[in-house]
């Protein structure tokens, strides 16, 4: 009996109390994911994560090499969806030329958009195993040859398998001649490349720069804990 009567009792006391509200609680739209937000770097580059981060890496990557594609799939859960979502890392992609498939390996990945970047960079990498062989067209050597830069280009991803590849991915064949006819685009990553190799010192791929110093670090175990450390 004693229960029921103060089963009442609150019961009029809540409804006779004043509402107060409560602040909503916050969207998760609110929180930017950062590993989606693409901007381009100071030098042009891609961008992925919050500009303004503690944390800026910049990752030197070939096309062409093997620890650079499993860099990209140890790495992408862990890192992209770690701090660089949480938008304490960036990563800038900067080519680094090794060959003449590199450059047009770099071509087709930022062909078009912004927006297809990232799909195209992962996708290369990604199939690197099946394309990544000698060219089946025994006229190849002949044809790489070539003087003009886009028709050379486009023999060098048709024999590799690359312009395959990419008429995978939705590209038209104008879509992919006018990517690979970009010699002004060529011309500066392959400026960009010198650079890295003379004044930063870039001996290979995959290296990084932690927050402007290059690291010895040419895997996904060997970086983690540097940026542990630089995250503190």
């Amino acid at each position: 009996m004693m229960k029921i009567a103060v089963t009442a009792l609150l019961g009029l006391t809540l409804a006779a109390a004043p509402l107060i509200a409560k602040p909503a609680p916050k969207s998760a739209a609110a929180t930017p994911k950062w590993d989606l937000k693409l901007a381009r770097s100071a030098t042009g580059n891609h961008l992925f994560g919050n500009p303004a981060a503690k944390v800026k890496v910049v990752e030197y990557i070939s096309y062409t090499c093997s620890h650079c594609a499993h860099f990209a799939m140890e790495s992408k859960g862990p890192l992209f969806s770690g701090p660089v979502r949480q938008g304490k890392v960036s990563i800038e992609i900067q080519p680094f030329f090794r060959n003449g498939i590199d450059v047009a390996a770099t071509l087709l990945a930022q062909c078009g958009p912004d927006s297809k970047f990232m799909g195209n960079h992962e996708a290369i990498l990604a199939t690197q195993e099946s394309w990544l062989k000698e060219p089946t067209n025994p006229n190849a050597k002949e044809r790489w040859a070539s003087t003009d830069f886009g028709l050379k280009m486009k023999y060098v991803a048709q024999d590799m398998g690359l312009y395959k590849l990419m008429l995978g991915r939705g590209y038209t064949p104008a879509q992919l001649d006018k990517c690979l006819a970009n010699k002004a685009l060529g011309d500066k990553l392959a400026n960009q490349t010198a650079d890295a190799g003379n004044r930063i010192g870039v001996k290979g791929t995959p290296s990084f720069l932690i927050n402007g110093k290059l690291q010895d670090a040419y895997s996904w175990d060997a970086l983690k804990p540097l940026l542990d450390a630089a995250l503190r």
